[in-house]
């Protein structure tokens, strides 16, 4: 009998055998990026009418169909007897009747598979006119498939037979020319939700929301003026769906860009989900689902769950297949997802997702779409561009770190905690890291949210345990991971953008890490940390240090607000709703005579406006 330890090291070392001792390579934003080949597999596209059948029963090699669900472009994934000789193998193969094209099975280091079909993306420089770029894709055999309208000059082009190579050096051809910036294979995209599942019914049981808003019912982010402006929200996703809690006119148009199998891109205006997903369904109700003021709770329809902010607009984004997985998805799909977005009107993009492979390397043409989304998005301003930092963090400790776009430097990454502010293990974490919230691992009952109407998405055919009295169907109680940690962090930056929309990307970055809490339930962080980032989010917070001056909570600073500060230092008059601290208009943690003086010189002598933003809390 073979342990599960031999066992294990026995299919480790028939793994790594089978990687060619060759490694190929393909032009990443930081260079070379290696490609191991795996050659007891290829990928292979036949001509209509054959089939893997056809071509077992001529080629003894080809053992078997794998069901591998990265495949594009009409690719299907063959098994094979032996190694020997895989690159003369393959040439072979393409001289066979019904195969158009016959390709290595590629992995990373860490055997995550970068599977290939025919399209490559390419960047050419911006002064390269049409022209010119038709001659040279002559002169190298490629044909372009499409145009990412969206950013200047970026094609993605199509092998085909006269150019006499394989997709990855015909990419890497492309990438050396002086016209182009970049050029890399547009690989399926391993990508994955990070989620663990969910439920959900009414505010008494969304603890992991209310940590991070302020005294509900008392004092809370909501209760500060000049929050009420509809900020539009990208949920880039698994798609979304008319529910009862989410008024239907802040659902805007949006796009699907998930192929369902399809060969072409197939995108389409039509992003519901499938029928049993609701990772974005999830996500949409820690944002944005409606607030009712009813004093009975249940009694109106969309009295559900709270959210960040209820003023949202949710544009949503369908990156994911009705099937919840990425069947075909490309990393050029993704990219004109984030650039659609961003011309599109969105403010804010929310991503509970990212690369599986933690050790992902970064892509040329999905950096360059969240790139010009950070820097050129809003009118100029930048899109704040929020993602989930990981959920594998057990399975891939570091130094792997944050995972792959999160990680980026345009990139806002959230990692999970419990509601005792201590890092889930799932969570990835590292100096990339910018900022944690509350979550749950979702095992049993954990954050609650919304899920699709009736009997649609995850409640009730995935969960039931929701508690007695509470399973409403059209909700779910066991949504979690840094998926469920992302979209807190979202509706607080559209909060944010509500109060100031002249606020850049980069600064609502800055008033996020600067207003997170440092002192966490078990001790206090030095920011930044690797684990903890800047801190927990705290939309009360971050609003309260956008308001110092507007005392009395009236939307603008005037002669009301210095009455109301003098009343309150020499009569003891009341306290300034929904904190002390907006009297503090020089920032220095404590409200007195100076403030007086000091608002005093900004009303009447020129002198500098009340401190904004202020982190003296």
């Amino acid at each position: 009998m073979i342990s599960k330890k031999s066992a294990l090291l026995i299919m480790t070392f028939v793994f790594i055998a089978s990687l060619s001792a060759q490694a190929e390579f393909w032009y990443g934003v930081n260079g070379p990026e290696q490609l191991h080949v795996d050659s007891l597999k290829v990928t292979l596209r036949f001509s209509d009418g054959f089939g893997p059948n056809e071509l077992m029963e001529r080629v003894d090699r080809i053992v078997q169909v794998a069901d591998d669900q990265y495949v594009q472009d009409r690719f299907v994934v063959c098994s094979l007897a032996t190694s020997t000789g895989y690159d003369v193998f393959l040439d072979s193969l393409t001289s066979l009747q019904g195969v158009v094209f016959a390709e290595p099975y590629y992995r990373t280091a860490s055997g995550t598979p970068m599977l290939i079909g025919v399209d490559f993306c390419v960047a050419f420089n911006e002064e390269i006119n049409k022209n010119e770029i038709d001659s040279i894709n002559t002169l190298y055999g490629a044909e372009i498939s499409r145009q990412l309208t969206e950013v200047p000059n970026v094609f993605v082009l199509k092998n085909t037979h006269s150019s006499g190579r394989r997709l990855v050096e015909l990419a890497n051809t492309y990438h050396g020319l002086s016209e182009t910036r970049y050029a890399h294979p547009d690989f399926s995209a391993v990508i994955t939700t990070n989620s663990y599942q969910l439920h959900d019914y009414y505010a008494d049981y969304q603890p992991h929301t209310k940590k991070v808003i302020g005294q509900f019912n008392q004092a809370s982010v909501w209760d500060f003026a000049g929050i009420d402006r509809p900020v539009t929200v990208a949920l880039v996703d698994d798609g979304l769906a008319a529910h009862e809690d989410l008024d239907t006119e802040r659902i805007l148009a949006g796009i699907d860009v998930a192929r369902n199998g399809t060969v072409t891109p197939g995108y389409d205006g039509d992003p519901s989900p499938g029928d049993r997903q609701a990772h974005g369904m999830a996500c949409a109700g820690i944002i944005a689902a409606s607030h009712t003021t009813d004093p009975v709770a249940g009694q109106l329809s969309s009295s559900g769950v709270i959210s960040l902010d209820p003023n949202i607009r949710i544009m949503p984004v369908k990156i994911f297949t009705d099937d919840g997985d990425t069947q075909g998805v490309t990393i050029s799909d993704l990219a004109y997802a984030i650039s659609f977005a961003s011309t599109q009107g969105a403010d804010i993009l929310s991503n509970s997702w990212s690369f599986t492979d933690p050790d992902q390397a970064a892509f040329p043409v999905l950096n360059e779409a969240i790139e010009r989304a950070f820097y050129f998005g809003r009118g100029g301003r930048g899109c704040p561009i929020v993602f989930s930092s990981g959920n594998t963090s057990f399975w891939y400790p570091n130094p792997y770190g944050v995972c792959y776009p999160g990680r980026l430097d345009e990139c806002f990454a959230v990692g999970a905690v419990d509601l005792s502010d201590s890092r889930w293990d799932y969570s990835h974490y590292g100096p990339a890291l910018d900022i944690i919230a509350p979550s749950d691992d979702g095992n049993s009952v954990g954050v609650w949210s919304l899920d699709q109407m009736g009997n649609l998405g995850w409640n009730p055919t995935s969960m039931s345990d929701c508690p007695p009295g509470s399973n409403d169907q059209d909700y779910d109680c066991r949504f979690g991971g840094t998926s469920a940690a992302c979209p807190l962090v979202s509706g607080t930056a559209a909060l944010l953008l509500a109060k100031d929309p002249t606020l850049s990307a980069q600064a609502v970055y800055y008033i996020l890490r600067n207003s997170a809490v440092k002192e966490l339930d078990w001790g206090t962080i030095a920011a930044p940390d690797d684990e903890y980032g800047y801190g927990r989010v705290d939309a009360f917070r971050a609003i309260l240090s956008m308001s110092r001056g507007d005392i009395d909570n009236k939307g603008a600073i005037d002669i009301s607000d210095l009455i109301w500060v003098v009343d309150y230092v020499f009569t003891n008059g009341p306290e300034a709703f929904p904190s002390e601290l907006l009297a503090d208009v020089q920032c220095d943690g404590v409200v007195d005579i100076s403030d007086i003086v000091y608002l005093t010189d900004y009303m009447f002598m020129s002198g500098p406006p009340p401190v904004c933003p202020c982190f003296a809390f």
